[in-house]
């Protein structure tokens, strides 16, 4: 069977297993596993960056604010973290030339644990094996892809937070802000439950993808973080070192800590600016900006190492002019309102 559809095991429910209480995911031949709630925060990732890319610009209405909200925000931070480096692994699993250097690269009997247990330790160890830059840059194309779907999609609606400031409804006052908010950070806190189906539309996606369209592109040299961490949960899979009891020794695997701060000054920095917010528009753009923008930053940092800028609009805009276009810069004019963090810091987004 080609490493390209080594997970099409999932595609079939007679081969979801039940081995170890049904906590793990695994195909028939060859036996490669991974836990069933790593494979579900794979899914997660995609099913968020997938629906709040789909926020179109344009919004009509209150209500709709408010719907758009809910998909923008619906993400908890640390599952999405794993989820990338799961996405990442299911990707790397597809590449035959990975998985026959990790199998070469792990020696024979106890050699093999202990090679396991060192990606563990420093999973950049995993760069080694031949065959891991190739994996890696298919790891990066496809989260950068998710990346840019969402940063387009925010920035979209980012600008429609100006141009829809002519329409009344949007200068009206948000109904019940402390509702909308504490809506908000219950979503940002609820970690997503995708069903044994979502997971098998999920690997029917990676699974169909071209391998050799997958590393194409413009990616940038060199293995990050996140990427490293998928690369060697992959390896770990390849190993028979990735079955459901196996999810507390991976644990390690799962964040960074660099994506794990860009992520929580996203939703921080989301909290803050719909604290101050107050007609329709400028939750438009707090969910434009903050929601969607900067947490598209946090995943194409992951996928390309370049330095993530989260928060770099201004608060939230003015009230449109007399003429009816937006006052101060397209940017928006700093009003002191709130205070956006753009740097590392140890506040909790709560």
């Amino acid at each position: 069977m080609k490493v390209a559809r080594v997970l099409s095991w999932a595609l079939v429910g007679a081969c979801l297993a039940a081995s170890a209480g049904a906590d793990e995911i695994q195909m028939r031949t060859p036996a490669y596993s991974l836990p069933q709630e790593v494979v579900s925060a794979a899914t997660a990732f995609e099913q968020y960056m997938a629906s709040a890319a789909k926020i179109d610009a344009g919004i009509g209405d209150g209500g709709a604010v408010a719907k758009d909200l809910q998909t923008a925000s619906a993400y908890e931070p640390s599952q999405m973290e794993e989820g990338m480096v799961a996405y990442g692994a299911i990707v790397a699993l597809q590449d035959e030339r990975f998985v026959a250097g990790v199998d070469h690269a792990a020696g024979q009997g106890d050699e093999r644990a202990a090679f396991a247990d060192q990606l563990v330790q420093d999973p950049f160890q995993v760069t080694r094996v031949d065959g891991a830059e190739e994996a890696a840059r298919r790891i990066e194309a496809a989260l950068g892809a998710r990346a840019s779907a969402l940063q387009s999609a925010g920035a979209q609606v980012t600008a429609d937070a100006y141009s829809v400031q002519h329409q009344a409804w949007s200068q009206a006052a948000v109904g019940d802000p402390e509702s909308r908010l504490a809506d908000v950070k219950a979503r940002s806190h609820a970690r997503a439950t995708p069903s044994d189906d979502d997971n098998q539309a999920m690997l029917a996606v990676l699974t169909s993808v071209d391998p050799s369209a997958a590393a194409g592109g413009d990616v940038a040299p060199g293995v990050t973080p996140i990427e490293a961490r998928a690369l060697a949960l992959a390896a770990e899979s390849v190993l028979g070192r990735a079955h459901g009891v196996d999810r507390d020794r991976l644990t390690p695997l799962f964040s960074e800590v660099d994506s794990a701060e860009c992520l929580r000054i996203a939703k921080l920095n989301l909290y803050q600016c719909m604290a101050v917010a107050g007609p329709q528009y400028e939750d438009i753009y707090c969910m434009g900006q903050h929601a969607m923008a900067d947490t598209a930053a946090c995943v194409a940092s992951a996928a390309h190492g370049a330095q993530t800028q989260v928060a770099s609009a201004a608060p939230p805009p003015d009230p449109p002019a007399t003429d009816g276009s937006p006052d101060g810069s397209p940017d928006g004019s700093p009003d002191g309102s709130y205070v956006q963090v753009a740097a590392r810091q140890s506040a909790d987004p709560n």
